[in-house]
Order: C-alpha cells, then structure tokens, then sequence
C-alpha cells in the first residue's frame, strides 16, 4: 500500500514541494534565530584568546575581567564557556578582528556554505547511489527538521566539523586524485567538535588510513603545546580545563547516555566500552562495508557523549545502511518512523522529559538493532 502511494507521480510532485516548504521556513527560521542568537558560537572564548588572556580561567572565574566590555559583549554573550580545547579555538582566530555582530552575520553564511558542501558531499560520497528524487526529500527533510535549525540558531560547530569529516571522506575514498594531505588537513579541522568526529573517525581506521588520523591528531598536540606557551600556561592545563568547563554540561544533553544516566561518571565508562567494540568492529570488518560502518559510527556518535539534540540532524548519514545491506530493507519504516520523531516529535512536546524517554527508546533501540544486524550480517558473510 505504501510503496503503491509513493509511486504515485502527483504523490510524489506533493511530497517534494511540501518537504521544499517545510525546509525554506525551517532555514529562514534558523538563520532568523542565529542573528538573534549564537550563543555556542565562541567568538567570546577566541576572542580573549587572541588577547593572551585564559578564556578557561575566564569561564570559571565568579568575576571575570570584563575585557570585552568594549566589544559589547554583553549585548550578544551573556556566559562565556570556553569549552573547546585550545587548539580548536585556534581555528576560529580568523574571526578575532571582526567585531561579535559582524562575526555572527559570517558565521550564519559559513554554517549556510557548509550546509551546501554536506549535502553535495553526501551525494558524492556515502549516498552517491540513492535515487535522486528520494535523496532530495532526504536532504530536504534534514533542513526541515527541528535539530538543523536550531543547530543554525544556536552557531554551533556540528556543520563546520560535519561538513571537514565528508571533505575527507571523499579526498580519501571517492576523488578520482586521492590527496592524503588534503584528508589530513580535513581531519585536523574536523575534530571542531570532536563528541562527534572521534567516533566518526574511526571509519578511517577502518579504511586503513593510519597515517592521516595519526598526523592529524599529532597536529593539535603540536597546537595545544603552543597554546600554552600562548596563555603561560601548562601542556595539562590545556587538556584538563576545558574539559572541566565541558563537564559542566554533562547531565543537559538530549538522548545521549550521559544525560540519561545524569552525568554519573558511570557514562564515561560506558562510553569508553562502545568506543572499544566500535575500534573493534573497525579492525575486524571485512572490504565493501564502508555504508554500514558509517551508519553504526553515525547513530552512536549522537548518544556516546554529550550532545543537544539540534546535532543530530546527522542520523540522515544512516540511510547509506540500506544502500548496502538490502537484507535490512524491514528497518527502513522503523528508521523514517524515528528519524520523524527526533526531528518533529520532540520539538512538538518541547522536549518533555515523557518525549524524550519514548523518543530516545526509539532512537536507542534503532542504534542497538542496526549495531546487531551489521555486525551478525558481517560475520555471516566472513565465515561464508
């Protein structure tokens, strides 16, 4: 019955400029909210870095120096949380002469220039082979829901960090000229926001690029070092302070393990045993499981650490799971049914602690199912 409806040309024509509708007011909306907004931007944090000033000691001091004053800070940061390690906010210094407004407005058309490159990434990489008119609904459907815009609202980092993982992705795999300095540099820059890009990054352990994911991560070693020579401070401060800002905000996720054990260091433990069989996963996996790997590494890496629920807009990644399984092709309603419930539902109920329970079930039983057929289906094909 449904697969008769959505073969219907005047269905589809509908659904199409419905989902068009849906994904030009959610975009407007989001960049609408990034203007008044973009608090998670960290212009603050590299701004006082620039100046040789600790934005760690900044974030944790009751009175803080008041060094932006004349920036008008106040008018557009009401916190500072310098949550991002210092090799990170490195990244952001080419924002440091731009006054906080100014910053925002570039921001809001970088976020939208990522926006682009991920979805013309994911149609060269991951879901090159989806039909067009249903992976144009898919990254519609990703732009309309609740989790991109208020990721555009809020001047996250996910799109930047997202959009560097697929760059690499493709330089390494899908280019016709493969450039592993490019993956490399990609790679750097992807850690931005490193709860999600670590478990992603896996995939090219997976691939056997040792080499780019070591250099890469070298790299910010390099930075941090530098970083504390920068603020006179230590190598282990630079590690240990941003974390302890970042610890902070461990109970106040959305689905992930952390928020619904409430922050307990058992979440921590937790995460550490996932990452292992994952790492485990990515030694023994056999040639040509590229799409599934991604899409296990993608649903996990919403819920192994602390995430809002405007960064998983992410979970669009999965669909490349029935590109390459087509054994997996029952899962496809249960995958539409939750992606519809993070991206619509929880906004619906304002994210009630009920929505979140029954949602997060959803999402939790998605990622444990998906993980077991893979890795069952895997191990079937290994043996025969």
């Amino acid at each position: 019955m449904i697969q008769l409806l959505i073969s219907n040309k005047k269905i589809r024509t509908a659904l199409l400029v419905i989902m068009a509708l849906l994904a030009c007011v959610s975009l407007l909306q989001g960049v609408r909210n990034a203007v008044r907004d973009s608090q998670d931007f960290q212009w603050d944090a590299m701004k006082v870095f620039s100046m040789r000033i600790n934005p760690y000691d900044e974030s944790d001091s009751m009175n803080p120096s008041g060094i932006l004053d004349e920036y008008g800070y106040d008018e557009y940061y009401l916190q500072m949380e310098a949550n991002q390690f210092p090799s990170l906010l490195m990244l952001l210094l080419p924002f440091a002469p731009l006054k906080p407004l100014t910053a925002r407005y570039v921001w809001i058309v970088c976020n939208l220039v990522f926006t682009f490159l991920i979805i013309l990434l994911l149609r060269k990489t991951f879901l090159k082979d989806l039909d067009g008119y249903w992976f144009s609904i898919i990254s519609l459907l990703m732009i309309a829901g609740t989790p991109y815009r208020n990721q555009m609202g809020v001047g996250q980092h996910t799109l930047f960090a997202f959009c560097l993982f697929l760059v690499a992705v493709y330089y390494s795999e899908y280019c016709e000229k493969r450039n592993a300095i490019v993956t490399t540099l990609a790679l750097f820059v992807c850690y931005f926001k490193y709860t999600l890009t670590v478990p992603l990054v896996l995939y090219f352990v997976y691939k056997k690029r040792y080499k780019e994911v070591i250099i890469s991560a070298f790299m910010h070693v390099i930075l941090t070092g530098v970083s504390a020579w920068w603020l006179s401070d230590s190598f282990l401060n630079m590690i240990i302070k941003p974390l302890k800002v970042s610890s902070n905000l461990a109970a106040e996720g959305g689905l992930d393990i952390s928020a619904l054990l409430k922050g307990s260091p058992i979440s921590y433990f937790l995460a550490l045993i996932i990452m292992v069989v994952l790492l485990a996963m990515a030694v023994k996996l056999p040639e040509g499981c590229d799409r599934s790997y991604i899409s296990v590494l993608a649903l996990w890496s919403l819920i192994i650490t602390y995430h809002r629920t405007y960064d998983f807009f992410v979970m669009i990644v999965a669909v490349a799971l029935f590109l390459e399984m087509k054994e997996l092709d029952k899962l496809k309603i249960y995958y539409i049914v939750t992606t519809l419930a993070v991206f619509f539902v929880l906004r619906l109920f304002h994210e009630a602690d009920l929505s979140k329970i029954v949602v997060g079930a959803m999402y939790y039983a998605l990622t444990f199912v998906v993980t077991y057929k893979v890795m069952r289906l895997i191990w079937t094909r290994k043996a025969s």
